[in-house]
């Protein structure tokens, strides 16, 4: 009740925030329908008549109701653990005696889509507790509340002789979705459709009559005289039980007495929209908040913004809907058992977010031989069983500490510790004339074209790696002659590498940044990306070398050695040299388009043999900041994973407008 000067004003405190006037002992329907083309259609028949529609709703309702509902018990001091055992426990993991668990909660969560709202009625035994729940349909079910706020729902069979039940609101469990003018009844996700489902109404209707008329089109006749009423009737009739309908279809006209039949028909266009128009796909999940791969819209797909959007069907979709239920079920459920904060409800989404079983395993794999989990953390996150080893429930890493200058040596001292010896310092590559600007004075004769210029550091890249390639070859073959155990230590080559790929990524980036600003109409500055470069040489000159360390200790002696360096002067050098200029050049173009406040970026395929998911990404175009539809920011974008950058010639092209 709200008392405004002393005096009551007749209404509920809720209708503060509604927009839908009503009286303190008036009631509150559901819309269960949408005004279509002179019917009206219900939430219930839409999703029975929409493909769509029937579709996205199923897809949310099986992918809630396949997740295990979990009761925390929060009070041990040790931390939270799964509550199987309690009586709210039990009644979570099967809440309806006349439903199988998936069945309630699928028909909870698609309710829910269909209507916006869906309710339980809790089922109480003698002494009042709660020991079942019964699904109570929104299109039965109406919401009595007294100016006191007070509310009790009304289920009714349609008609008084047929039962009606009266439930309070301690007794009910309701779901609501958003409803701007509403707190007691929730808004269907099909409202916003309304023009949608509209023109999909019309169409259809004006699409089945053409066909129950045999696809003939409209006909008008005329006669030279003038006919009744009852004349002109009978002519209809008679007409259109020779030549209307299916079965009527390729049959002799015959006019007499000088009539004249002429055709009315749609324009092409017309034509068109009444074929082709249909509740779009799209549409739907975008109201419904779903990703167009979960339903099996494949347009613009490639593997990597696949995989990332089955999981944002999760972590995204389904996380909002699945905490708006967990928060209802906490308040108008748990309170009969425990108190605030004693027990909470969860719907279990750890296995469907961690990805697939080889997924799993390599990063369990990383973390456990990082020293970061042990064997039975391991084990638990790839779904494994604990083993009852001790040693599982140790922390390892596979590496040594060890000081600067000195490598783990093969011998031991008596104590059994390891005795470090100094490293061999790697022969120092002949490349002390490659310098930032040495590549900018060979590059500046392409100035003004885009292709040369990449073609060009292209060259700048093959030249110098096989150069330290070939000392590194020199350097290997002459220990393995010696027979030295320590064929080739990666760490010991990582500095020269290092130092070789900055000064060639330094150049890179002036020279695309600087091609790139000028078209802009801009200046570039390097300096903002020069940390990140600095930090990429060195971490990809790590591994590259590890790469090499293990290609080397895989090879069949001198003559395998060879053959892989060998291998290497032709085809791993301008693989490297290729995604090096893709992925520093990507990079400094976009911060050399966003310096010259550019808008937009598109895709551009300069290969005849780009892969098939860069071909199809080919003049997409999307905001400077935002990610094309493959889920990376351009070409060579390390994000996107070392398949689909390797070898990449793809560039972009930027625009102010957009």
């Amino acid at each position: 009740m709200i008392v405004s000067g002393g005096k009551s004003l007749g209404f509920a405190a809720q209708a503060l925030g509604e927009t839908t006037p009503s009286l303190s002992n008036g009631y509150f329907y559901a819309t269960n329908g949408l005004n279509l083309s002179g019917i009206t259609a219900t939430y219930g028949a839409l999703y029975k008549a929409q493909p769509s529609i029937a579709t996205v709703v199923d897809k949310i309702a099986a992918s809630a109701a396949r997740l295990t509902v979990k009761v925390w018990d929060n009070t041990p001091a040790t931390g939270r653990v799964v509550d199987t055992a309690s009586v709210f426990a039990k009644l979570v993991a099967n809440p309806c005696p006349e439903m199988s668990p998936f069945n309630f909660y699928r028909w909870t969560v698609a309710t829910y889509e269909v209507y916006g709202e869906a309710f339980w009625l809790k089922v109480r035994n003698g002494e009042g507790q709660v020991t079942g729940l019964l699904p109570m349909h929104p299109a039965r079910t109406m919401v009595h509340r007294d100016m006191e706020g007070n509310v009790e729902y009304v289920f009714t069979l349609g008609v008084a002789s047929a039962g009606i039940l009266h439930a309070p609101e301690t007794d009910v469990v309701a779901f609501l979705r958003y409803n701007p003018e509403s707190l007691m009844r929730g808004m269907s996700r099909l409202e916003p459709l309304r023009t949608t489902l509209l023109n999909e109404d019309a169409s259809r209707r004006a699409t089945q009559s053409w066909w129950k008329r045999g696809a003939r089109p409209s006909v008008i006749l005329t006669h030279p005289g003038e006919l009744s009423q009852g004349a002109s009737d009978r002519l209809k009739a008679s007409f259109d039980a020779r030549h209307a309908g299916a079965d009527n279809m390729g049959g002799t006209n015959v006019l007499e007495e000088g009539m004249n039949a002429q055709i009315i028909q749609l324009n092409a266009e017309e034509m068109q929209y009444i074929e082709s128009r249909k509740l779009n796909m799209q549409e739907v999940c975008m109201v419904f908040d779903v990703p167009p791969p979960v339903v099996h819209i494949l347009d613009h797909a490639t593997f990597s913004n696949i995989t990332e959007q089955m999981r944002s069907m999760y972590r995204d979709t389904m996380s909002p809907r699945l905490e708006d239920i967990e928060s209802t079920i906490d308040r108008s459920l748990r309170s009969e058992f425990y108190a605030p904060g004693e027990r909470e409800v969860e719907f279990d989404m750890s296995e469907v977010l961690r990805g697939d079983y080889e997924t799993r395993v390599d990063k369990a794999l990383a973390a456990r031989q990082a020293g970061l989990v042990t064997g039975n953390e391991g084990r638990a996150i790839i779904g494994e069983s604990l083993s009852e080893d001790p040693e599982m429930n140790k922390i390892y890493a596979n590496a040594a500490l060890v000081p600067l200058g000195a490598n783990v040596a093969a011998q031991v001292a008596t104590d059994g510790t390891l005795i470090p010896t100094p490293l061999t310092p790697a022969k120092s590559a002949d490349l002390k004339g490659l310098t930032v600007r040495s590549i900018m004075g060979r590059i500046s004769r392409f100035k003004a074209n885009k292709p040369a210029v990449r073609e060009q550091l292209v060259r700048e890249h093959t030249d110098a790696l096989v150069k330290f390639f070939t000392e590194q070859q020199d350097a290997v073959l002459a220990k393995a002659g010696q027979k030295d155990a320590s064929v080739f230590d990666p760490a010991a080559w990582n500095g020269d590498l290092a130092t070789l790929l900055l000064t060639l990524s330094n150049a890179t980036s002036k020279a695309i940044g600087d091609g790139t600003a000028a078209d802009l109409g801009g200046e570039y500055n390097p300096d903002d990306i020069a940390d990140w470069i600095e930090s990429d040489a060195e971490e990809s000159a790590a591994n590259i070398n590890e790469t090499t360390a293990a290609q080397i200790e895989g090879a069949d002696g001198l003559d395998g050695i060879k053959a892989l360096f060998a291998a290497y002067m032709i085809g791993r050098v301008v693989q490297i040299a290729t995604s090096r200029v893709a992925s520093v050049g990507g990079l400094a173009s976009q911060v050399a388009a966003r310096q010259s406040d550019a808008r937009t970026k598109t895709w551009v395929v300069t290969s005849a043999n780009a892969r098939p998911s860069h071909e199809a990404m080919s003049g997409e175009t999307v905001g400077l900041n935002e990610t094309f539809s493959n889920g990376g920011n351009g070409p060579g974008d390390p994000s996107m994973g070392a398949d689909e950058v390797a070898g990449c010639t793809c560039t972009l092209e930027f625009s102010k407008e957009g």
